[in-house]
């Protein structure tokens, strides 16, 4: 529409003096509207670029219109199916919407739910454990087709829980690429640190202990997991400046712990691209507005290296008093002037004064004006005396600097932040439970416990290889298939993830049996498989060498054979080339299945018979291959689907879990949320070790959970969760 109008503004117009007024008034008021509806274009795509998109249709619950029936569409011919069909007069006929029934009466089955959007209908299978609800939705590892699933049925369910296929040893897959620890500016991140300490602090009498100036500073009101972003260290390091004895101040980060996990932060982000930078926007400007996970990457304990304040008198002329003088005092006057004279230090005298003065009045509020000349006034108030207690001072030299500048100190170097402050201790804000979870964190003792790695579940360093080698293999190619389908590696968790925190769902448990486990059974069963066979190659082929060697000893066997020794060596070279052939094949299965177009492997993952109507796990072509390794259906599927269904059924009964979760928690005052990172109270030492994380939580009620798996695990845990529902009493 803009470049019409431009081309007609464009076209060589008449002389204006040759235009009658009329036609002149016309193509004014023409020009006139071509700008203004350029205004509106241009502002209504500015607006769609930031995000502002009107509800989505299965969020809101409406039923989607019915496609036609894809027979009658093939029966056609191909072009059927980009036409719409049309009624008997010729025009074009509206499609009839879907009749869904008003409430859920009827079997626990996801084609008479009315909460499962259609899209999902197919892969989604609902459990109930009296009135609680458990909707499974089978997912494909490369489709983008499953990402969009996911994401409208949590939508559509708000559940009060999402469980994930996934454990303590993968939860790295929740992190997008983009935020990579190696890829994401200082000045745009989001860190958690352990301990932080003090160093440099001087050990000369009156000075503050440690514990003191931390607590001044403020570090003893960080809440556990609080996010800081690089404004936050820098208010750190103002706050050390700030009282009045330290020169420089500098922050130094160690290695984090080798089994520390990154916590997540929700805020809402404007589209970056039209600022240059990321800019975030808080929750409460907007509700309902879809917020973005960002990483908190963890750090280890946070060094705060300070360096004591110097140069500020050459000597001191004069001390007067002023205030609430405690009779006792002495000559407070005399003695600054000795201590100044034997210290030399403005500082370490006016710490020695502070002490003597707190020891005659301990609750005061001692200020040391003067500190930059050689007239130095003391102000000393007794806040117990006063009706409105003034603020206490905590060096007394507070009056001395402003915003961590003053004499003799080194000033911060602040080049301005692309994210703001995170809320925390010093505006009084607290993250919350917003759905009341219990939780506690670790004390010194049980934190100390955490792993400095996962435990080593395989002991063979052969088969570990060997496991390493294969599983890896298969790995590399189903990303490469995925991205043939436009979708990132863990894709689908992530969409799930963001989903539950939108939806203000309790947590995102993840709810899968330790991946390094199910690696090491495979492993060994690979490498017990390979050894067999090898051995077997190796007799045979020895047999060989010996018929070479004596011929008349197989002679009486192998009549019709004239050189039998070279069959005996043809069959152990098959012997072992068979074996790493059939150990190889589902990786050449997945390779030639990531050689195809997305289109094409779209096509191939999608269920086509619904999952609540199939008697066995439904697999998907290529990236169920992997059950083709030896005793693959019971370490991979079996045990798994067990594991998960008790999980399943702890978390709607209540019970404790035995696997971490991330759980939300809200300021009360931005309403940013923090996903925590905490284990199950039914801690174990593979699963949910202790120390890992903040703490451990107490499971909350759970009324409706949404779990996203694997498709061909969806069978197995329905039948799973049943049984486990029998044995521990039936349905509650």
């Amino acid at each position: 529409f803009i470049f019409a109008a431009v081309a007609t503004t464009k076209q060589t117009p008449p002389s204006p003096r040759a235009m009658p007024a009329r036609r002149q008034g016309v193509r004014q008021a023409r020009v006139a509207l071509s700008g203004v509806a350029g205004v509106l274009v241009l502002s209504l795509g500015t607006l769609a670029a930031m995000g502002v998109r009107g509800p989505q249709q299965e969020s809101l619950g409406i039923s989607k219109p019915m496609a036609p029936p894809r027979s009658a569409a093939v029966a056609a011919g191909p072009r059927a199916l980009l036409r719409r069909p049309r009624s008997a007069c010729g025009r074009v006929a509206l499609r009839p919407r879907v009749s869904i029934p008003a409430s859920g009466t009827g079997n626990a089955v996801s084609g008479e739910s009315p909460e499962i959007p259609l899209s999902a209908k197919p892969v989604t299978v609902k459990l109930k454990d009296g009135e609680k609800e458990v909707y499974v939705i089978g997912i494909s590892h490369v489709s983008r087709r499953s990402v969009d699933q996911t994401e409208a049925l949590i939508n559509a369910v708000k559940p009060d829980a999402v469980m994930l296929e996934l454990c303590l040893a993968r939860s790295g897959l929740l992190m997008k690429e983009e935020d990579n620890f190696g890829s994401v500016k200082d000045d745009r991140a989001f860190y958690v640190a352990g301990k932080i300490k003090l160093a440099g602090l001087p050990k000369e009498p009156g000075f503050p202990t440690e514990e003191e100036v931390l607590e001044w500073i403020g570090v003893n009101d960080l809440q556990p997991g609080q996010p800081l972003t690089r404004p936050n260290f820098d208010q750190l390091q103002r706050n050390l400046l700030n009282l009045g004895i330290f020169s420089s101040a500098r922050i130094q980060a160690d290695s984090p712990p080798p089994s520390s996990v990154p916590l997540y932060f929700s805020r809402r982000r404007i589209w970056y691209r039209l600022f240059g930078k990321k800019s975030y926007m808080p929750w409460e400007l907007d509700e309902d507005a879809p917020k973005e996970l960002f990483p908190v990457y963890p750090l280890g304990d946070l060094m705060l290296n300070c360096t004591e304040r110097t140069g500020m008198l050459a000597t001191i002329q004069s001390v007067t008093l002023r205030g609430d003088i405690p009779e006792d005092l002495g000559d407070l006057e005399g003695m600054i002037k000795e201590w100044f004279a034997k210290t030399k230090s403005t500082v370490r005298t006016f710490m020695l004064a502070r002490k003597h003065i707190l020891s005659k009045q301990p609750d005061s509020r001692i200020d040391f004006l003067g500190g930059e000349t050689p007239n130095v006034c003391v102000i000393i108030q007794d806040r117990a005396s006063l009706r409105t207690s003034p603020k206490a001072s905590n060096t007394g030299m507070e009056v001395t600097v402003y915003d961590g500048k003053g004499a003799g100190i080194m000033p911060i170097q602040v080049q301005g932040y692309a994210v703001a402050k995170v809320p925390g201790a010093e505006d009084g804000s607290q993250w919350e439970s917003e759905r009341g979870v219990k939780w506690r964190s670790w004390d010194d003792s049980e934190a100390e416990k955490a792993p400095t790695s996962l435990q080593e579940y395989l002991k063979n360093p052969a088969a570990a290889k060997i496991g390493e080698f294969l599983i890896g293999r298969f790995g590399k190619l189903q990303d490469k298939a995925a991205r043939k389908c436009k979708i990132n590696p863990g894709e689908a968790w992530q969409t799930a993830f963001t989903s539950a925190v939108n939806n203000r769902a309790k947590m995102v448990v993840l709810g899968d049996q330790l991946a390094l486990i199910t690696q090491a059974q495979m492993a060994t069963k690979l490498f017990n498989r390979l050894l067999f066979w090898f051995s077997t190659g190796l007799l045979t082929a020895a047999g060989g060498y010996a018929a070479q060697e004596n011929p008349e000893v197989l002679r009486s066997v192998m009549e019709q054979v004239e050189n039998p020794h070279f069959l005996l060596y043809g069959l152990a070279a098959a012997q072992v080339a068979g074996v790493l052939a059939s150990l190889y094949d589902p990786v050449r299965t997945m390779q030639d299945f990531a050689r195809q177009k997305g289109a094409s492997i779209e096509k191939k993952v999608e269920v086509t018979t619904p999952l609540d109507l199939t008697s066995e796990p439904t697999l998907l072509e290529g990236e169920d291959a992997l059950l083709n390794w030896p005793d693959a259906q019971n370490i991979v599927l079996d045990q798994r689907n067990e594991f998960m269904a008790d999980t399943l059924l702890r978390m709607v009964r209540g019970k404790e879990l035995r696997c971490p979760a991330y759980v939300n928690f809200q300021n009360n005052d931005s309403k940013d949320v923090l996903q925590r990172f905490l284990m199950g109270s039914d801690a174990s030492d593979d699963t949910c070790p202790e120390g890992v994380g903040l703490g451990k939580f107490e499971t909350p009620e759970i009324k409706k959970v949404v779990a996203v798996v694997g498709t061909a695990h969806v069978h197995g845990i329905r039948e799973e969760f049943e049984r486990l529902k029998r044995e521990d009493g039936g349905s509650r």
